[in-house]
């Protein structure tokens, strides 16, 4: 089995609009707690950890946030997939002081701790093929999005 049971329609937001990372994480925070893939405490440790360890990433292809927390706020595995109409400020991992403008966001909950590097080097590798990231900027209804996220995850759990 591969990341692609990570995928579900319900996680997917296309064309959509936040006016910061903060308000895009109370938006899903909720969505998650609604649909039981989190405990309550999921978006202050979002929030907070987005703060500690930036997620902002340029591939050279795609500018791309992957936040993440602790596995305990976790209780079904998913990644929320969001391509967002209007880029967000993210800080790009590992600095205090870059912004990057990111538009495409891919929310982990994962609840083995083994397995969220294998799916980041994943995540990653997708968004430096230029073939994925122009059929993944290209997808603009949440259907065909699951159907090629899905597609393309598959097998590929490090």
């Amino acid at each position: 089995m591969g990341f692609e049971t990570l995928f579900q329609k319900e996680l997917i937001k296309l064309n959509t609009e936040f006016h910061s990372s903060d308000d895009m994480f109370v938006a899903l925070s909720h969505d998650l707690i609604k649909n039981g893939y989190v405990e309550d405490t999921f978006n202050q440790a979002i929030i907070e950890r987005e703060k500690e360890f930036p997620t902002g990433l340029s591939t050279g292809k795609a500018l791309l946030a992957i936040p993440h927390t602790d596995t305990k706020h976790i209780t079904k595995p998913f990644i929320y997939v969001v391509k967002a109409n209007k880029p967000m400020k993210f800080l790009q991992m590992a600095t205090t002081d870059t912004w990057l403008e990111v538009n495409i966001i891919f929310m982990l909950g994962i609840k083995d701790p083994a397995k969220q590097v294998g799916l980041l080097s994943v995540i990653i590798d997708k968004f430096k093929d230029e073939q994925f990231v122009h059929t993944f900027q290209s997808i603009s209804n949440e259907k065909e999005m699951l159907a090629f996220l899905k597609n393309n995850f598959r097998r590929d759990e490090k």
